[in-house]
């Protein structure tokens, strides 16, 4: 390798590596923000996929509709938050749909989960 190429690669390398470490350093929130809505995205196509393959019924819908807004609600919230919201539900509904069908004590029990992250009216203000 001849000199001149040799130092414009360690020239170059060392501009790559402090681009990155700036970046990380001080603009953390900008990939926060872009990975929570992927990681949402993605939890969301997952859960629809899983629950297509339950039987079909009223409460499956309902489910559904209840999840997607629940999740929806989540993209206002901190990266941190909205990961455990998305982790407590998501963990809840693995568990819900593995018997193949979605009834009314399963749909209840994720209105629970959801209804723990709501705040009450009286505390909106």
């Amino acid at each position: 390798m001849k000199r001149g190429c040799f130092i414009s690669a360690v020239v170059l390398f060392t501009l790559i590596v402090g681009t990155v470490v700036y970046f990380v350093k001080y603009k953390k929130d900008l990939f926060k923000n872009f990975s929570k809505d992927k990681i949402i995205g993605v939890a969301v196509d997952e859960f629809d996929k899983k629950l297509n393959d339950v039987k079909a019924s009223v409460y499956r819908d309902s489910m559904k509709i209840a999840v997607h807004n629940f999740l929806d609600e989540s993209k206002k919230y901190n990266f941190d938050s909205a990961i455990t919201r998305l982790q407590d539900v998501m963990d809840e509904a693995r568990f819900l749909y593995h018997d193949g069908i979605v009834d009314s004590a399963d749909f209840n029990h994720i209105k629970q989960i959801i209804k723990r992250y709501e705040r009450s009216e009286k505390n909106r203000n």
